[in-house]
């Protein structure tokens, strides 16, 4: 029964963290997007390459996303491989349709 709590709190506390990380990430791509037509970002990324950075930092989130989904999610193979698929393809708006809620956890943590 400790064990159980114990991965419960755990996957609760690790959701909440990718959860901000793709907070970080929808801010920084929604900046670039906005301000992809000034002059700053048109000087940043001719000196600094700043879209590739975006990219890899997009590439790097979808990654963890994948490998947490892998790793710890306690669900089937299946459901596994459909949300790997809805990541990749999807991108942010399928990081976001990933991100389990309250109840969705609540059902995880119980089984």
């Amino acid at each position: 029964m400790i064990e159980n709590q114990f991965n419960s709190e755990t996957l609760i506390s690790d959701v909440k963290k990718l959860k901000v990380l793709l907070i970080v990430l929808t801010i920084i791509q929604v900046g670039y997007l906005i301000f992809s037509d000034t002059k700053l970002l048109m000087k940043l990324d001719l000196e600094y390459k700043i879209k590739w950075l975006v990219w890899g930092l997009h590439l790097l989130t979808a990654l963890i996303f994948i490998g947490y989904n892998w790793k710890k999610m306690p669900i089937d193979k299946n459901s596994k491989t459909n949300n790997t698929y809805m990541i990749l393809f999807m991108g942010i708006i399928g990081m976001w349709l990933w991100i389990p809620n309250k109840r969705e956890l609540n059902k995880l943590t119980e089984k």
